[in-house]
């Protein structure tokens, strides 16, 4: 914002900086929200059930990639600033005794989760390429080859994309959501406020929002799906 206002508005106020990108920001959200609404859906699904997760069930976010990998957010209020430093150490190990931070649990979990998935797409594009005799290598999401084996990569990169993609992978995470955290009936039934939130965990954890009738497939002819 504030380049855009040197370079653009010479004299654009500087009091009026932060309400003008402020509401920018909502336009932005408003017009994603428009145009990719399943995707919306998706995620406030996610912020939703961490919610809850931390907020009713009183534990951390887990969930298990598609290749298997158990996944857990370390997300926990903090106690004094001596615990502070200590916990941001590398080597401080977690406790999972503590309450978790339910604000950090929320925003965390559908990049997180999206973060998974990409990493479970490097990893079997690695596999595969390998079988294939290819040279790979991958920084984040950076992949490299040499020049002569590139078509040989982006083919791979596609076909393991949508082949990861074309999994019920909500689904699957739904199942695994109500394995982990759901309550059983016998838990529902006392008429408190507590059971009503309970029954709101398990009801949640089961709804599947709507997904796009976006075609996966048509990533294996995008040429700047990965470029």
């Amino acid at each position: 914002m504030r380049n855009l206002q040197q370079s653009d508005i010479d004299d654009f106020p500087k009091d009026q900086v932060w309400a003008c990108s402020q509401y920018l920001t909502a336009r932005t959200f408003d017009s994603l929200q428009e145009m990719f609404s399943s995707t919306k859906l998706i995620q406030d699904w996610f912020t939703d059930c961490a919610k809850v997760i931390s907020g009713v069930c009183g534990e951390s976010v887990e969930w298990v990639t598609p290749l298997g990998l158990p996944v857990l957010q370390p997300y926990y209020r903090r106690g004094s600033p001596t615990g502070n430093a200590a916990q941001h150490s590398p080597a401080a190990p977690i406790d999972l005794h503590q309450r978790p931070c339910t604000m950090k649990q929320r925003n965390a979990f559908p990049p997180n989760f999206i973060h998974s998935l990409d990493s479970s797409h490097m990893m079997l594009t690695a596999l595969h390429c390998e079988a294939s005799a290819v040279t790979f290598v991958s920084v984040h999401d950076c992949f490299w080859t040499h020049p002569d084996t590139v078509d040989q990569m982006n083919q791979i990169c596609r076909e393991q994309f949508v082949a990861l993609h074309s999994q019920p992978i909500l689904e699957n995470l739904s199942d695994f959501l109500v394995k982990r955290y759901s309550y059983p009936e016998s838990e529902l039934e006392d008429g408190t406020v507590g059971a009503a939130n309970k029954g709101r965990v398990n009801l949640l954890l089961k709804k599947v929002p709507e997904k796009g009738n976006f075609d996966i497939k048509s990533v294996l002819d995008s040429v700047y799906f990965f470029s």
